[in-house]
């Protein structure tokens, strides 16, 4: 049944793009074709949704990853190299060598507010550990909304923007395989100005195809279709059938393109990229800094409002290191993006009592300039059970608030918090909203816990995760230094 409902997917987006000028079978398949003529073996992969909670509920990954509630994900479904013997832990991992490249060939999303492409070490192997060891950090700056090169929009709705816009992305360490598929892809036709060379930088990475190399993962992140319909551009039918991975090779492209696996049939002069140099977060404007004084207003407010209750203020802190960090000590940082800020607040745990509540509140960041949206998740934080005594978190994003809705919905973050500091016009900048299992009053501002749909997920204890999302002024995230920490107050009955 699945195999069905995702040929019909493709059918339904051939007929959505058969008119673009860049992209067609026939020409993709020339590109193919004189890459193989230049002794290049091109195996196909599939660009698909990676749908975290499907997959922790259905005992696959030992975790949700931290996943952002409003951001659905892609990834890439890649094929073993030639000649690899080994098993990736995933259909949607894969091991790369020094002379390998991945090149998609496909249209960026319909109108969002913002979209990247990446590529992550995922796993990592080690003498002195037993199994893969899990990274899940960037190896340098995504492909995003702000810097993709890509062609006109092949929809006149979207005419004269960077949606359903043709390009090439090509993730390799390699300058000499850059080039080379670049010179073929302009001599099918494909122009200069849609290609975008993902650097693999090797010297920070273990490549190859043997047991003891990395796996890397690359995927896509797309939050907020202007349309709501066209979120089902990122949306798939499960990856599963009876707990298990229905898709295998050879894969075949969908409505989003093509993913192709390009290895040299015989060995070829190598030329490394180094680490590419990031772009930088920091700005120099710390003005947002300066609503400190609100910020701490706000928090007597509230306290105060709520001064009948035992108040205990939890405390805020970065989520995740840097990825270059993480891949220097093999440490875990969840997917982590260059394009964003992570802060978590402390555990806490709700009781079913209207009285036992959380605030969160904070600076809406989009409108200090110093991102394009910004927003709170609520994750379960609880450990999960069968693993024990193997530690694993669920951190399983199920409830979310974001920037992005206006304040005449009373449903996003602008226009929450003026009725604490009515006489403040500074509190425009900030928003404040109530988490708990209750609203027996039907309050304005209050999110809801729901009960727990899926397999292995409980909601005992949990927290909150704060977002912000691309700097305008640089193209990347915000810079930690430059931006108030939003906060959560526990609110609960005085003993």
């Amino acid at each position: 049944m699945k195999r069905l409902l995702v040929l019909l997917f493709v059918v339904l987006s051939t007929i959505v793009y058969c008119s673009d000028p860049y992209f067609t079978e026939e020409n993709v398949n020339l590109f193919i074709e004189q890459l193989e003529s230049e002794g290049f073996i091109v195996q196909q992969g599939t660009f698909y949704s990676f749908d975290m909670p499907d997959l922790f509920s259905n005992y696959i990954t030992p975790s949700c990853y931290g996943n952002n509630a409003d951001t659905p994900y892609c990834v890439y479904y890649m094929p073993p190299a030639p000649y690899q013997t080994v098993k990736n832990t995933f259909p949607f991992t894969f091991r790369l060598r020094e002379d390998e490249a991945v090149v998609f060939l496909g249209w960026t999303p319909p109108e969002v507010k913002y979209f990247s492409y990446e590529t992550l070490l995922m796993f990592r192997y080690l003498p002195y550990v037993e199994g893969p060891v899990r990274i899940f950090g960037g190896v340098g700056d995504t492909v995003n909304i702000t810097n993709v090169k890509a062609g006109d929009s092949i929809l006149e709705k979207t005419a004269g923007t960077v949606y359903n816009a043709p390009m090439i992305i090509i993730t390799t360490p390699d300058r000499n395989v850059d080039r080379i598929i670049r010179e073929t892809a302009r001599e099918v036709g494909f122009t200069e100005d849609i290609m975008n060379t993902d650097v693999v930088p090797s010297v920070l990475l273990n490549l190859g195809i043997e047991e003891d190399c990395d796996e890397l993962i690359i995927g896509a992140r797309f939050a907020f279709f202007n349309n709501p319909d066209d979120k089902a551009y990122a949306l798939d039918p499960s990856a599963l059938e009876d707990g298990k991975f229905w898709m295998e090779p050879p894969y075949s492209s969908n409505r989003r393109g093509w993913v192709l696996r390009v290895t040299p049939s015989d060995p070829i002069e190598l030329d490394p990229y180094p680490v590419p140099n990031l772009t930088p977060r920091d700005t120099g404007d710390y003005s947002e800094l300066n609503l400190k004084s609100t910020m701490d207003s706000l928090e007597e407010a509230i306290i105060y409002h709520y001064s009948d209750l035992n108040a205990d203020v939890l405390r805020t802190y970065r989520w995740v290191d840097i990825s270059y960090h993480a891949i220097q000590n093999n440490t875990d940082v969840l997917g982590d993006s260059r394009d964003a800020i992570y802060l978590k607040s402390d555990p806490f745990a709700l009781e079913e009592d209207p009285d036992d509540f959380a605030i969160v509140f904070g600076p809406i960041h989009s409108l200090t300039g110093k991102a394009i949206y910004s927003s709170f998740v609520v994750y379960s934080n609880d450990l999960v059970k069968d693993l024990l005594p193997y530690e694993s978190r669920i951190l399983y994003g199920f409830l979310s608030i974001n920037s992005e809705r206006s304040a005449e919905t009373k449903l996003g973050l602008p226009g929450s918090a003026e009725r604490f500091l009515p006489d403040d016009p500074s509190a425009k900048y900030f928003y404040v909203w109530k988490v708990s299992k209750n609203n027996p009053d039907n309050e304005d501002y209050c999110l809801l816990l729901p009960e727990p749909t899926l397999k292995r997920i409980t909601y005992d204890e949990l927290m909150i995760g704060f977002r912000a999302y691309v700097n305008p002024t640089t193209g990347v995230g915000p810079s930690y230094e430059e931006i108030l920490m939003d906060k959560v107050i526990h609110f609960s009955p005085k003993k």
